[in-house]
């Protein structure tokens, strides 16, 4: 049977790893029945790029990609040549080596479990200077954590969505992660992901109300094109630069 050398990740498998593939299934599913927990939000249907791996050796010898996977894979961090979705491959008849990128677009991990928090190892800072929240938008998050018990702030990261790649995702904070970056803005705990902060970097959060429509409203410097729904976006070369 071939065999898929996994290349050392500081959360998904540390020290690498070798098994033996079961051709009929993908290499994400292979992976997974050998409790190597791959990040699959879509549950393998190519319908986003968690399972983005780059295949060091072996990349000649697999099946070509379809076009819903190379549409997929334009959205991927630390895009390569040799980049693949893990869940399109399937049909393996040699050996392969693959690397995980550091980061996926899914900023909130699916499988991962939380770190855990403590008063040696809190939240790292997160200044004005790189992310900024409105007096309106300070009495608006103000409500929503009142509203919803237990919660004490507000979690901010990016996630797939829509036509254009990403969009912003807001969730109510219970315990906080020393990964995340924390502010205190009048009173209101703002957490950023970890990754997502340099995607956000000297973005101003408001809030604007007109009429009877209200909402919460990122100016983000770092974006370059929104759809025309206005639901998505995609984000100039500088921060993938950066992370790079």
């Amino acid at each position: 049977m071939p065999k898929i050398t996994l290349l050392p990740h500081p959360e998904i498998c540390p020290e690498g790893s070798v098994v033996e593939a079961d051709p009929s299934k993908s290499v994400c599913e292979n992976l997974l029945d050998n409790n190597i927990f791959v990040e699959h939000a879509c549950e393998m249907s190519c319908a986003c790029t968690t399972c983005h791996v780059v295949v060091t050796e072996g990349f000649e010898t697999l099946e070509a990609s379809s076009d819903d996977e190379e549409d997929m894979l334009d959205k991927a961090w630390g895009l390569e040549q040799r980049s693949r979705l893990s869940c399109q491959l399937r049909n393996l008849s040699n050996d392969i080596t693959i690397e995980f990128p550091r980061y996926t677009v899914n900023m909130v991990s699916e499988i991962h479990p939380r770190k855990e928090s403590s008063a040696v190892n809190e939240p790292k800072s997160l200044h004005q200077d790189d992310f900024f929240v409105s007096g309106s938008a300070i009495k608006h998050l103000s409500k929503m954590i009142e509203s919803n018990s237990g919660s004490c702030g507000i979690r901010i990261s990016l996630k797939d969505s829509g036509c254009s790649g990403f969009a912003y995702d807001l969730n109510y904070v219970t315990d906080s992660d020393p990964s995340d970056y924390h502010g205190n803005f009048s009173g209101v705990n703002v957490y950023i992901k970890d990754t997502s902060l340099i995607f956000l970097r000297g973005t101003e959060l408001d809030f604007i109300q007109d009429g009877l429509n209200q909402n919460l409203v990122f100016k983000n410097p770092n974006v370059e094109n929104e759809c025309g729904c206005g639901e998505s976006f995609t984000f100039s070369n500088k921060p993938y630069a950066e992370l790079k």
